[in-house]
């Protein structure tokens, strides 16, 4: 039997991120734009223009780019309420900036992106926001969008020569490896018998750098854990599927009873949860999130918090970049999640805090794109330090 979790439908995508990826709405220090009176020709040569986005670059303002552009937006999919919050900030800011916008919906599918992008190029966009989640089509997408003359900036898996936003995966990983070991330093003497790690093939380097930093932060706490008691599985948006790989690792350790639970996200989190409870393997278990996708609903209570990515502000930093291109700055070009060209703000946040101190998804939606681009979700929602 599925845990209450599950059966309400964990979120198909939070094997991205994203996460996610995800929450930095621009909200920096940063110094006022310039007014664009001409220079005279007889003065010095104009400085360099500052690398963006950073500090020394203002989110343009509406009024501050032209008006008209036509930007795209491929969704990851539809019902479920981050992806839809995203939606909404979409078309709410396509009105603020009066541009034209065009969405489609890529249905966690490979080939439905592909064709989405055949249309967004007969519907001559400019930029185009891309989320999807099937890594092995970025570099086909890439080439359509280039011989269209398209920018692409994606969210969560990148693609080669794009404008990426995302989490810095490392980091967000060695956070929660860090949660789980001073849970075993503080009631197991750095003694677990197994460290179960959800991991996801297809997402690829946000996968290998997530769980690879959640075993960097369990030994950063437990530096004496034996390498051999680290296992990964591979987590599926098919839950079913999800949980027997879990339960296949469990059964290949029989005897583990203080078990650790992490990995890229939730929804693998909750996968080996349901795992070990029809297995009754859970009564010493406890786990940690990656992506926060279940923070403030998770009602089983093996579960411990997670790495608050607010999936539902990821498309804010995207739009970030297509405004200061729109506005002719300097714009990096980051493709790699070791190298962006933007971080989003996340923070770690215990299922305490976020059930009792953090609004609801679209509450925090509302919140964010009213906000935007002042402040971050993280700046509006992160416990302080």
């Amino acid at each position: 039997m599925l845990s209450k979790k599950l059966q309400r439908g964990c979120c198909l995508f939070s094997a991205l991120i994203l996460m996610v990826v995800v929450g930095l709405s621009g909200g920096v220090a940063q110094a006022a734009r310039a007014n664009g009176k001409g220079a005279s020709a007889n003065l010095t040569a104009k400085k360099k223009k500052p690398l963006c986005p950073s500090a020394a670059c203002k989110i343009p303002l509406p009024g501050q780019v032209p008006k008209g552009v036509r930007v795209g937006f491929a969704n990851g999919g539809i019902g479920f309420a981050f992806l839809n919050e995203q939606q909404v900030m979409f078309e709410s800011l396509v009105k603020r900036y009066g541009w034209k916008g065009y969405v489609l919906n890529n249905n966690a599918s490979g080939p439905t992106a592909v064709s989405n992008m055949n249309q967004f190029v007969e519907d001559k966009v400019k930029y185009l926001i891309e989320f999807q989640i099937d890594g092995t089509v970025n570099p086909v997408l890439h080439a359509k969008a280039a011989a269209a003359h398209i920018t692409l900036i994606t969210e969560a898996i990148p693609g080669p020569g794009e404008y990426f936003t995302s989490d810095d995966d490392t980091a967000t990983g060695i956070e929660a490896g860090m949660q789980l070991g001073h849970y075993a330093k503080t009631y197991w003497n750095c003694q677990p018998d197994l460290i179960l790690l959800a991991a996801s093939t297809p997402t690829g380097l946000a996968s290998t750098e997530r769980v690879g930093g959640d075993i960097t932060g369990v030994q950063k706490v437990c530096p004496n854990i034996p390498s051999s008691d680290f296992v990964q599985f591979q987590m599926n948006n098919d839950t079913a599927t999800g949980i027997a790989a879990a339960s296949d690792a469990l059964v290949a350790d029989p005897t583990a009873q203080k078990i650790l639970v992490g990995g890229l996200n939730d929804l693998g989190v909750t996968e080996a949860i349901t795992a070990a409870e029809q297995l009754s393997r859970a009564s010493e278990l406890y786990a940690y999130g990656g992506d926060g996708s279940d923070l403030g609903t998770e009602t089983d209570p093996h579960y411990g918090g997670s790495i608050q990515f607010f999936l539902e502000a990821g498309l804010l930093p995207a739009w970030t970049i297509a405004l200061e291109l729109a506005a002719g700055d300097n714009v990096k070009k980051g493709f790699t999640p070791q190298n962006p060209t933007l971080v989003q703000g996340t923070c770690p946040m215990t299922e305490i805090f976020a059930a009792t101190g953090v609004p609801t998804l679209q509450q925090r939606g509302a919140k964010e794109l009213a906000e935007y681009p002042k402040k971050t979700a993280a700046q509006l929602y992160c416990p302080a330090s």
